[in-house]
Parts: structure tokens; C-alpha cells; sequence
């Protein structure tokens, strides 16, 4: 566990006051004898030294109108020096530090002047949105003939001329209110007569384009795509070419319902839950977890960053308004990710919802064995239910009695911010409530660790693509991708648009066969022992992938062969040549089943395919160019799949190129050189 911090120093107190006492043993042991969470959580809430060292009071950095004043005029400073990018960010925290509701109007004065530096950006669509923000947040009337002039010309190059008219004509309007001299009104005036004459002269709503092609969601270009075949009618955000079985060995897990192909789009899902990780809170939005250069403020507190008002609204009423003054502490505490996400699947679920549901907990109706595990009453197993989540695996059993008792401490901690944060509302909560909602957070605590997936982003490095690594920016909870099994050589990969989780498939998969994921061991650079001692303290199994079964080699140990091994395309087996005479083709026979072949056409077909895909190489090497090479990799490698045996080294590094394009689509960051 990764524990730390604040958190350490309470939980060594509570064991020393245990030891003091001289009732450890005795208290281990009746801890040792409890069966359910929520019984370890009523356990715990009996201990008073739990309640003496684990004190929970508000702590958060809250808005600061003086703060939000001082960042302006720093930014006003590095406007008029032209410093744009740095005015753009200190006035950003101008905006975050601004009180929502202040009769200084600091957050609409710190809008309209970040408005100001997109305008000479020429981010015009990001310009529109803090003017609009700035007018919606009560900024002086007296003042606004400038943002309508600023939103004129905005509309005007986006090609809005019909809207910029109608600017330029408020713009008019508001400058009598101005406090400006009468010389000055004069020349405000000419320049906004020039303006409305040229909409007039163009007078044509011309289609825009964003500038540079970029969306909000990936500074390559490239939207959330869609599932290659049609959606699963049971597993929501599963094609239909999926399904998920069980069996007694694997337990559940999807398997191909028909053949999969390179490059096919298997899972599109949203996570219940994600947690932005503390490190990435000044560049990424809490919520939906894209990267934001110009953010939106949180209604109390002046940490987190949002993307858009819809963000900020949703994080508020799902969980951020309980966790908002105690984010400082949870941070401090240095419990770790998957605890925060704990809270997180708590918060979002509701207690209104968590009581109703607790009653059909008490029935038995869910067992988290069953294939319908997690399915509602019609069959349909859906991402945003709290069901799937719940049904997770745990492995309580496989626990040490001191692991449980320390996870049950920290619920106790987290327990203590929703009664804070007002998650149970205004009337007083029963200890048997606390008991059930703690447990859940228990639960949650030990199902996490072996199912929450961390979400990603490319750092992309334009001078070494090759080497461009991928940095953890925050953790889910994803019902769907849950199911996956491990194999240390996965059939899938997966990418993030923001928290929105994209599988694809980077192996052949025919239908019948299971549809593998990995847990962060793969075959090709990590050894077998290794992996199998990573998996087996986080996840409990040892694995059996075939990989393990039959040690596969290192990247770094497969021959640079001149030649490859070829296979039968019928049943997979290698083909050996028998007739190699100098006037005749090359023949070959498959010894199982007695398909015979060319092999000078597989060559040839081979070696062509190769020219094309070491080009696409070059290419994706040297200009980070994904939309004229993926559709290369992807064709190569199937016909690899299709000829050639592995170990092969160029089956890995078109795998490995195909990987690096789909990190680049998704949530990538490109290096500033």
C-alpha cells in the first residue's frame, strides 16, 4: 500500500495506544473472528483511540479577493509586455483565487482580461467563452463596450458576420454608459461604424474551423471515436463482437463472439469514478480529466480547474461539494489514490441511493461470482450503475488481518469527511448507517487495488517519438474493463479521451477465443519470476497466460533473423520447406494438415508489405504522423498474424508502433522542445 504522510502518523499512534493498553491481542483476535466490512467498520468506530487521533477539520485553500487582485495586476504587467502564455496562466489563477460572488466583480475583471490574451492569440473560441463568462458573472456595465467590440471581432474572423453585427451594435449602446472622455467616445465610435460596415459588406455566415484543427480534447486533432461494429445489447459500452463467460479457473472474462481484427474498436467506456491525480491539479480539468490551459473555477475552493461551467457543475453535485474543504487533508494524508477513489464511487453514488440499495444487499440478491453479476434486473450491465462496481472482487480472504485493519482505519478517515462534507445531511446519522457506508468504503479500498485502471497521457517528444513515455495522470473505476483477465502478452491496449477508456484490439482474435488485457507485466521486457511476483502480491494469481506457460522470450533476446518462420494459415503450424530446386517454386506442406504452399508468394507478399510498413516507420519516427501510417501498421500486422510465427521482432515493433499511434490519438501532450 502507498500510505503515508498524515495518515502514518495516526495510524502509529492508534497501534501504540493498542499496545499500551495491553489489549492488542485481544483486539486482533475478535478483529481476526469478523467476516463482513461492515462489521470490521462497527469494530472500529467502538475503538475511542480512533476517534481521539483521527481528527478531521476543513482544510483547503479558499478564495482570496485580495489574492485574485494582485494576480491581475501581475497580469496586466505581462500583457502590456506581450508576455501573452505567462499573462494567460497568472491570470488563470486570478480566476481561480476570484470569490463566485463578490461585489468587487474580481472574477469578472480577471475573465475579461484573459479574454483579452486568447484574442491576441487568436484562440477565438476560447476568447467568446470568457467574455461570455465575464458578462454572465456581472461585469460593469460602464466597461462592456469592450468585450462587445472583443466579441465582435471574434465572430467576425470565425466568419459569424450577422452575430458580429449585432456586437458591434451593443458595443455602441454601451459606450454612452462608459466614463470614457467625449475625444475618446469619438474615435470608439469611428472604429465601431468601420466594423459594422464591413459585416454589412460581407453579410454571409461563412462555416469556421477551429483554429490550427484541434478540438479541446487532443492537441493532435483526433475526437473519441466509435466502436467498430455495433454496441453489445447487454455489456452497453461493449461491441457486439464481445461477451462475457465464466469458467473455473479464469472466473469471468470476455471472449470473441465473432473474429477480431487488428485495430478493432472493442470497449468504449466512461469510468463511475475517477480521481485526478494531486500532481496534475494545475493542468488538467478535476472532472473530466483533459488537459486545460485556460480553466473554470471550482465554486469555493481555488485548487481545482475546470474545463467548462458543465464540468465544474457536474464535480460539484456528484462529489466535489463533500470533499471541497477537506481536499487539502485527504491530499496530506497521503493515502493514495485508490483511497480518494473510494470516497469518490461513494460520494457519486449517493447516500439516498446507498440506503435503498442497502436493503437489497441484506436480501442476498448479488453474488459476485455469478456471470450476471452486476447486470440489472433486465440482463443490461451498465457503466454508470454503482451495481458493477460493487459486485467487483474484493479478495477479503486473502487478506492479512493487519491489512484489513489498517484499510478499515483509513474507511474511518474517509467516513469522517462525508460527515463533515454533509453527505449524510442535516439530521444525525445511526451508527448502524456509519457501519453500512464505511463498510462500502471498505470494500472499495480492497476491490480497487485489483480492478481500478490508471488513466493516461502521452508525453510526446516531436525529436524522439520512439521513446515518448506515457504518464499516469489519474485512477478509475471502469465496470466493463474490470472483466478483463491478464495475459503478459494482451491481445488489447488501451487509450484515454479524457477519463473515457478505448480499447482496441492489437492481435487477431478469432471467435471462441479470450479477449486479454495486461496488468503492467508484459513478456517483452520483464521476466517471468518478476511478473509472476508483481501479480500475485496485487492481483492474487499466478499466472497461466501463455506467455508464462511458454517463456516467451525478451524483446531484447529474439534473433534478428534475415528470415522469418512461416505458418499455416489454416491450423498454425510452422511450415518447413521440402523442395528447394533451383527450377521449380518453393513448395512447402503443412505437416498437420496437409494445406500446401508457395512460399516464394508469401515471400514476395511479405516483403512488400515490409517496404510499406518500414516507410510508415520513417514517418511516424520523424513527424509523429498518425493518419498516414496507423492504417499501414495495422494492414502489416495482420498479415503477420496471418503468415509469420513469432518470435518474430517486427511482429513487436509494429505492435509497439500501432500502441505509440493510438496514445498519440487519445490524451497526448506534445513537449515543449
Amino acid at each position: 500500500m502507498d500510505e503515508g504522510g498524515l495518515f502514518q502518523e495516526w495510524f502509529d499512534s492508534i497501534s501504540s495506544i493498542l499496545k499500551q493498553s495491553g489489549d492488542l491481542k485481544e483486539i486482533s483476535t475478535q478483529f481476526g473472528l469478523l467476516r463482513s466490512d461492515e462489521e470490521r467498520v462497527s469494530f472500529g468506530l467502538s475503538l475511542a483511540c480512533v476517534h481521539d487521533v483521527i481528527t478531521v477539520k476543513p482544510c483547503f485553500k479558499p478564495k482570496s479577493a485580495l489574492e485574485s487582485v494582485k494576480l491581475r495586476n501581475e497580469g496586466n504587467k505581462l500583457f502590456q509586455k506581450k508576455c501573452y502564455h505567462e499573462a494567460l496562466e497568472v491570470y488563470s489563477c486570478s480566476i481561480l483565487n476570484a470569490p463566485i460572488e463578490s461585489h468587487g466583480n474580481e472574477l469578472s475583471l480577471a475573465l475579461a482580461n484573459r479574454s483579452a490574451v486568447s484574442f491576441h492569440l487568436r484562440e477565438h473560441h476560447q476568447c467568446l467563452e470568457d467574455i461570455q463568462q465575464a458578462l454572465s458573472h456581472g461585469y460593469p456595465y460602464e466597461l462592456s463596450y469592450k468585450l462587445f467590440d472583443r466579441q465582435g471581432k471574434c465572430l467576425f474572423v470565425l466568419g459569424h458576420d450577422s452575430e458580429a453585427w449585432d456586437c458591434f451594435q451593443k458595443a455602441k449602446q454601451a459606450l454612452h454608459q462608459s466614463k470614457l472622455d467625449h475625444k475618446k467616445k469619438e474615435v470608439w465610435l469611428k472604429e465601431l461604424e468601420m466594423e459594422i460596415h464591413r459585416c454589412q459588406e460581407t453579410n454571409t455566415d461563412k462555416t469556421h474551423v477551429m483554429p490550427g484543427g484541434l478540438t479541446s480534447n487532443n492537441e493532435q486533432g483526433f475526437s473519441l471515436p466509435q466502436l467498430t461494429r455495433k454496441e453489445n445489447s447487454k455489456f452497453t459500452s461493449a461491441s457486439c463482437a464481445v461477451d462475457i463467460t465464466t469458467s473455473p479457473v479464469a472466473g469471468r472474462h470476455p471472449v470473441a463472439t465473432q473474429d477480431i481484427y487488428v485495430g478493432d474498436i472493442l470497449i468504449i467506456e466512461k469510468p463511475f469514478a475517477s480521481v485526478l491525480l494531486p500532481r496534475h491539479l494545475e493542468t488538467h480539468c478535476y472532472h473530466c480529466l483533459k488537459r486545460v490551459s485556460v480553466p473554470l473555477p471550482c465554486y469555493q475552493c481555488s485548487t481545482v480547474r475546470y474545463c467548462s461551467d458543465a464540468c465544474a457543475k457536474e464535480s460539484w453535485d456528484s462529489y466535489h461539494s463533500v470533499e471541497c474543504q477537506y481536499l487539502d487533508l485527504i491530499h496530506g494524508a497521503g493515502i493514495g489514490g485508490n483511497a480518494h477513489l473510494a470516497l469518490r464511487i461513494i460520494t457519486k453514488a449517493g447516500y439516498k441511493f446507498l440506503k435503498d440499495f442497502r436493503q437489497e444487499i441484506q436480501e442476498g440478491l448479488y453474488h459476485s461470482n455469478s456471470r450476471e453479476s452486476g447486470c440489472r434486473w433486465d440482463g443490461s450491465y451498465i457503466s454508470s450503475d454503482y451495481l458493477p462496481i460493487y459486485c467487483l472482487v474484493t479478495h477479503s480472504e486473502d487478506r492479512s488481518i493487519s491489512d484489513l485493519f489498517r484499510r478499515t482505519v483509513i474507511a474511518m478517515f474517509l467516513l469522517k469527511i462525508l460527515q463533515g462534507g454533509a453527505f449524510f445531511g442535516k439530521d444525525p446519522c445511526s451508527l448502524e448507517d456509519l457501519a453500512f457506508i464505511g463498510g462500502l468504503i471498505l470494500r472499495h479500498l480492497q476491490s480497487n487495488p485489483c480492478n481500478a485502471h490508471e488513466v493516461s497521457e502521452l508525453q510526446l517528444n516531436l525529436n524522439s517519438v520512439a521513446t515518448s513515455e506515457t504518464d499516469e495522470i489519474a485512477s478509475g473505476i471502469y465496470a466493463t474493463l474490470s472483466l478483463f483477465n491478464h495475459s503478459c502478452d494482451p491481445s488489447v491496449t488501451r487509450n484515454f479521451y479524457g477519463d473515457t477508456c478505448v480499447v482496441r484490439a492489437i492481435k487477431n482474435i478469432p471467435s471462441g477465443h479470450d479477449i486479454s488485457d495486461n496488468y503492467g507485466t508484459l513478456s517483452a521486457v520483464t521476466v517471468k519470476p518478476e511478473r509472476r511476483n508483481k501479480l500475485k502480491s496485487q492481483y492474487y494469481f499466478t499466472c497461466q497466460c501463455r506467455a508464462c506457460e511458454e517463456d516467451f522470450p525478451l524483446y531484447s533476446e529474439i534473433p534478428s533473423t534475415a528470415s522469418p518462420v512461416y505458418k499455416c494459415e489454416n491450423c498454425c503450424t510452422p511450415l518447413y520447406l521440402v523442395d528447394s530446386s533451383k527450377d521449380r517454386a518453393l513448395l512447402v506442406v503443412c505437416s498437420e494438415c496437409q494445406c500446401s504452399y508457395n512460399l516464394s508468394e508469401m515471400r514476395a507478399t511479405l516483403k512488400a508489405s515490409t517496404d510499406l510498413y518500414q516507410q510508415a516507420m520513417d514517418t511516424l519516427l520523424n513527424k509523429a504522423d498518425v493518419k498516414g501510417t496507423l492504417s499501414v501498421f495495422i494492414s502489416h500486422l495482420r498479415l503477420l498474424e496471418k503468415l509469420v510465427c513469432r518470435p518474430w521482432k517486427d511482429y513487436n515493433n509494429c505492435q509497439e508502433a500501432i500502441k505509440q499511434c493510438y496514445s498519440i490519438m487519445g490524451n497526448c501532450h506534445v513537449m515543449k522542445l
